[in-house]
């Protein structure tokens, strides 16, 4: 039954990511403040997540768990979460005149998001078991 939420999520991203990056292209691109603040905002996302795969390759899953308490599962689950709209406000609000189009963010937040659902169930499965 995994394996069906495993495949489905990757439309679902790719839908969410394309709503999600359209509305972000057309809303907040025009906001000078609110885009400056979402693009330090979704590096400060994109750097966490990069932290947590350094963990994890450094120590696993357990450890990691043990050493950081609670709080590394907390933030392990808003990254999982916040990590294909920071990638999104990453690549289309770095620049305001928008020379990168919403459009070709729409991949690559599908692919992040993919990696960020394998990285949930193996990290769900090390610190609770496969249940």
């Amino acid at each position: 039954m995994e394996i069906f939420g495993i495949v489905l999520s990757i439309p679902a991203a790719f839908v969410a990511s394309s709503v999600y990056s359209f509305l972000l292209s057309r809303v907040v691109v025009r906001t000078d403040l609110l885009r400056r603040v979402m693009w330090m905002a979704s590096v400060g996302v994109l750097i966490l997540f990069v932290m947590e795969v350094a963990l994890l390759i450094a120590i696993g899953a357990v450890r990691s768990g043990a050493l950081l308490g609670p709080g590394f599962y907390v933030a392990h689950v808003v990254i999982f979460f916040a990590g294909p709209p920071a990638l999104a406000n990453v690549l289309i609000l770095r620049n305001p005149r928008g020379s990168f189009r919403w459009y070709w963010a729409v991949p690559a937040c599908t692919a992040f998001a993919f990696v960020l659902v394998l990285l949930q169930y193996g990290v769900s499965e090390a610190l609770y078991g496969i249940d």
